[in-house]
C-alpha cells in the first residue's frame, strides 16, 4: 500500500468515527479551529478558523477552490461569502467528496490530487486550504499549482503546521513527507517567495489554534458527563485518550500557522 493510499485510509476511517463525530458535532469538520474569541465548542472554533482564513482574501469576488476539503464542512462555510455555484472542493478520497457532495449540494466537488490541479491557469480568484498542506507530497508542489490556477491578483490563504525535528524519525508513519518538515517561520516564508508569491504573511497563531484544541480536547471526557451525554466509564475513557491526543499534538506541533499572499499582477 503506498503512503498515500494509507494516508485516505487513514483519515477515512476517522472521519466515519462515532466518537470524532461526536466531538465535532457532526459537522462535517476535522481540524484544530481557532480559540481566540467566542468559540464556545469544537464546532465554533472550526468555523472561526475558516473565517479567519476568509478574511485574508483579496476578493469576496469570482471563483474560489477549496483544497483538501474534507466533507465539505469548510466549503459550505464559504457559502456565507462566495455564490456556491461559484465554489470548488477537490480532495482525494472519493468517500469523503461523496459526504461533502450531500453536506454542500450546491457546490461542486472533485476528486483530484493537490499536487495535480486539473484546471487551466488563471482559473481561480482564491484558493483555500485548511490544515492539510503538510501532507502534500510536496507542498512546494502545492504552491507552484496553486500559483499557477490563480488568476493575477488572486489570493491563496491557508492553515498550515510546521513539526518538530524528532519528527523526521517517523515523518512517513505520520503521513508527513520529509521535503515538508520545515524549520522555521522564515525558511516557510522564504518558500512561499520562491514559489513566485508577493505580499507574503504569515501568522503565528499556535496558542490560538494548536493550543485551544489541546485544551478544548483534554477537558472533553469531563464536558460530556457533566452534560449527561456520557456516563462515568466511558468519560473516563475518553477523557484518558483525548488527553493522550492533545500531549502527542502538543509534542509534535511546533507552530501553527495562518498564511495568505497573492500572485503578482
Amino acid at each position: 500500500m503506498s503512503a498515500r493510499e494509507r494516508m485516505i485510509r487513514v483519515y477515512d476511517r476517522a472521519m466515519q468515527s462515532g466518537e470524532q463525530r461526536r466531538y465535532y458535532e457532526n459537522s462535517g469538520y476535522f481540524n484544530f479551529g481557532y480559540w481566540a474569541g467566542p468559540a464556545g465548542s469544537q464546532r465554533d472554533a472550526c468555523e472561526s478558523l475558516v473565517d479567519q482564513l476568509i478574511a485574508r482574501i483579496a476578493t469576496r469576488q469570482g471563483r474560489i477552490l477549496d483544497v483538501a476539503c474534507g466533507l465539505g464542512a469548510s466549503t459550505l462555510r464559504l457559502e456565507q461569502t462566495f455564490p456556491p455555484d461559484r465554489i470548488t472542493g477537490i480532495n482525494i478520497s472519493e468517500a469523503q467528496v461523496l459526504d461533502a457532495r450531500v453536506r454542500a449540494p450546491r457546490c461542486d466537488f472533485r476528486v483530484m490530487n493537490a499536487t495535480e490541479l486539473d484546471f487551466p491557469e488563471d482559473h481561480f480568484d482564491a484558493v483555500m486550504c485548511v490544515e492539510a498542506a503538510f501532507h502534500f507530497d510536496t507542498r512546494d508542489t502545492f504552491l507552484k499549482e496553486a500559483f499557477r490556477v490563480l488568476k493575477p491578483g488572486g489570493s491563496l490563504v491557508l492553515s498550515d503546521i510546521l513539526f518538530r525535528n524528532f519528527v523526521r524519525l517517523w515523518a512517513e508513519a505520520a503521513q508527513v513527507p520529509r521535503a515538508n518538515l520545515v524549520t522555521s517561520i522564515d525558511e516557510y516564508r522564504n518558500r512561499m517567495t520562491a514559489a513566485g508569491y508577493v505580499g507574503v504573511e504569515v501568522t503565528d497563531a499556535t496558542t490560538e489554534c494548536l493550543g485551544g484544541f489541546c485544551g478544548n480536547l483534554r477537558r472533553y471526557g469531563d464536558v460530556e458527563r457533566r452534560a449527561g451525554r456520557m456516563r462515568l466509564l466511558r468519560s473516563l475513557g475518553a477523557g484518558l485518550v483525548s488527553r493522550m491526543i492533545a500531549g502527542y499534538f502538543g509534542a509534535a506541533c511546533k507552530s501553527y500557522l495562518l498564511v495568505s499572499a497573492r500572485k503578482p499582477w
